[in-house]
């Protein structure tokens, strides 16, 4: 398979799995509440997401082997591949192993770290037990991911993903079915990671035996060297996972589960429109790392700045319709008992704004080249976050969170673009008119949105409204920006 066909199999398997999952975070939810309390429910948000932050044991470690194994079969290195494929494979195990372990050393004390009935303690217990048991199997097919990746064929593998995802939202209903609770979820979530693993690995296997690509080669001293150079990709992705997976824990902590979840809810609407808007920048990173390579200073300040016209324009986007289309989203999906409010609302999606921003500038940074400096101020952003967190989450409550990430974030902005300014030569005035630009388009359009306050319990009436702001808000966003639009237009017109 082409390279080319790799990647749009890539592409359209991780849109694919991503939406199923996605589909399936808003289908199963209303569904959960028939079968477990949300205090429950943020329960098992607050746990589960401690064993995310386990998982970061592997982080980078899948893209780095791939990285080595792709250079080895370019230079048709056979042994360097087996003892990387060997080293893989190794490393997989230690870090499984690694991750069981401290989770079990864990679990007895996790339910004491928050405030849950006595009554649900097992359940939530055997609940982690078992996503521990889910998140050391994905581990294994994360970087046995690395095998199609490098050997360029990855249709197949996409399909089996598609396949499991399906199947673990089939088995989640059926545990629910039968009485298993807040249990099920963990369960379905080792269907999916057991099914991946077996039908990718049977794959892998045969391919291997089939086209009699070289053995794996197995040596410690190669496992651990593989895992030195991971530092760096490590502590980069760190920082993001512990401040995304800690905050159900730390409300859970503080206050109590049930305000985890409400918190959780009321935030998932713009958390999934970040979650798309970050796959989307990810495919411009790659045309960032060759530019600023090329060393030319125009042409990168002009990548730069289409690439950030369309990301503060899609970032205020997705900024306006979250603050004006939550509530009725949660009034027909869940219900307003379990909405945070519009006030709490709008700081979250602020905060996630400036988030998104950080993230976007410490892309730059690390496409760039600097890639231990990227790093290093990952961790420095993610500390300076907690200590923020720890000293007003008592005066703010629930607050606390966005408002700590707000002013992290805004801090660590200021420090990436004077980096961008003196070692990429980037123009930074040029960033800040654009964000400024993209968001007074939206400020109008939320402000009228509040001031008509239109009923969404009237539903049709309602659906005429959003009809009407689509076409003005698009319009507007078309007219503002069509030196943007133009080109494109063009170029589909001729095709």
């Amino acid at each position: 398979m082409s390279v080319y066909k790799a990647s749009i199999f890539n592409y359209i398997f991780n849109s694919i799995n991503s939406i199923v999952i996605i589909v399936n975070g808003f289908i199963m939810v209303p569904i959960y509440f028939h079968y477990m309390s949300v205090s429950t429910y943020g329960a098992w948000l607050a746990t589960g997401n401690v064993v995310a932050m386990l998982g970061l044991l592997e982080s980078g470690l899948s893209f780095v082997i791939t990285q080595k194994m792709s250079a080895a079969i370019a230079q048709k290195d056979e042994e360097r591949f087996q003892i990387l494929a060997g080293s893989n494979i190794l490393s997989a195990l230690i870090i499984s192993c690694t991750i069981f372990t401290m989770g079990l050393c864990i679990s007895p004390f996790i339910t004491e770290w928050i405030n849950i009935d006595v009554a649900i303690k097992s359940e939530i217990r055997l609940a982690f037990i078992l996503s521990l048991v889910a998140t050391c199997i994905s581990i294994f097919v994360n970087l046995f991911g690395a095998f199609p990746q490098v050997w360029q064929d990855t249709k197949q593998v996409g399909i089996y993903n598609t396949i499991a995802n399906l199947l673990a939202i089939a088995s989640l209903v059926l545990f629910l079915l039968l009485g298993y609770g807040v249990i099920s979820i963990a369960l379905s979530y080792v269907v999916r990671s057991f099914l991946n693993l077996l039908l990718s690995g049977i794959w892998i296997v045969r391919k291997w035996r089939r086209e009699n690509i070289p053995s794996p080669k197995y040596c410690l001293h190669d496992s651990y060297l593989l895992l030195k150079d991971c530092t760096y990709p490590f502590l980069s992705k760190v920082s993001s996972t512990v401040v995304g997976n800690s905050q159900s824990f730390i409300i859970a902590h503080f206050m109590n589960p049930g305000l985890a979840a409400i918190y959780d809810l009321t935030s998932k609407i713009c958390t999934v429109a970040c979650g798309f808007l970050s796959m989307i920048n990810g495919s411009v990173f790659a045309l960032f790392s060759l530019t600023i390579a090329e060393g030319n200073r125009e042409k990168i300040n002009q990548v730069i700045k289409k690439a950030s016209q369309v990301f503060f324009l899609m970032l205020v986007s997705m900024a306006l319709y979250s603050i004006c289309f939550t509530e009725p989203i949660m009034n027909y999906w869940l219900g307003l008992d379990k909405f945070g409010g519009t006030s709490l609302l709008i700081v979250i999606v602020i905060a996630k704004i400036l988030a998104q921003v950080r993230s976007y500038y410490n892309s730059i940074l690390y496409t760039g080249g600097l890639i231990n400096k990227s790093a290093i101020y990952d961790i420095a952003w993610m500390v300076t976050y907690l200590f923020l967190l720890f000293v007003v989450i008592k005066p703010l409550g629930i607050y606390a969170i966005p408002v700590a990430t707000l002013m992290s974030c805004l801090l660590f902005i200021g420090v990436y673009m004077k980096l961008m300014y003196k070692k990429l030569h980037l123009e930074i005035l040029m960033q800040i008119k654009l964000f400024l630009i993209s968001t007074s388009i939206i400020i109008p359009f939320a402000t009228i949105h509040f001031f008509i306050s239109p009923d969404f319990k009237q539903l049709t009436s309602y659906i005429v409204y959003f009809i009407i702001f689509n076409v003005l808000y698009l319009g507007v966003v078309y007219l503002s920006n069509k030196s943007l639009f133009t080109p494109i237009l063009q170029k589909i017109k001729r095709s």
